[in-house]
């Protein structure tokens, strides 16, 4: 008879890192609001490691939306408000040619973070689970020196 022994699977985390989970979730509903709290507030290595990730990745999808929009507003011509037509250009021709088509590029980026973000939540939180922790591919490190 063949004997059946089980292979361990992953360690179940306990109470202490069940933060490290939930706060890539956290910060998938409150930005990098959730996570700066739970780092701040967290005594657990686990959790502020992974706090710090989620971070970093928040902190980089914001900035590259305050970028996207201000390029797209210097490169545009005109704006339509409340019905109403006015031509805004700020810039001379040449160059609010440049930073419209720039800020177009960057709103493209924008959206493709926006889906990554869903995307490395799930892949945040299942690497999380099994007690280790990941960095966000392509999030710059605000908080690496803040250890």
């Amino acid at each position: 008879m063949a004997s059946t022994s089980a292979s361990p699977g992953p360690e179940q985390p306990d109470e202490s890192s069940i933060g490290g989970i939930l706060v890539h979730l956290l910060g998938l509903f409150t930005g990098f609001f959730g996570p700066i709290i739970l780092h701040a507030v967290s005594d657990n290595e686990f959790t502020r490691t992974n706090a710090r990730h989620a971070i970093n990745w928040h902190i980089t999808v914001f900035v590259l939306m305050i970028v996207a929009l201000v390029m797209s507003f210097l490169g545009a011509d005109e704006i339509t408000f409340l019905g109403e037509t006015t031509e805004v250009s700020l810039l001379p021709a040449p160059l609010d040619i440049v930073f419209g088509l720039v800020g177009f590029f960057l709103i493209i980026v924008l959206v493709i973070a926006i889906f990554l973000t869903f995307v490395y939540t799930i892949v945040a939180t299942v690497k999380a689970i099994s007690g280790s922790t990941w960095t966000y591919p392509g999030a710059i490190a605000f908080l690496e020196r803040y250890r």
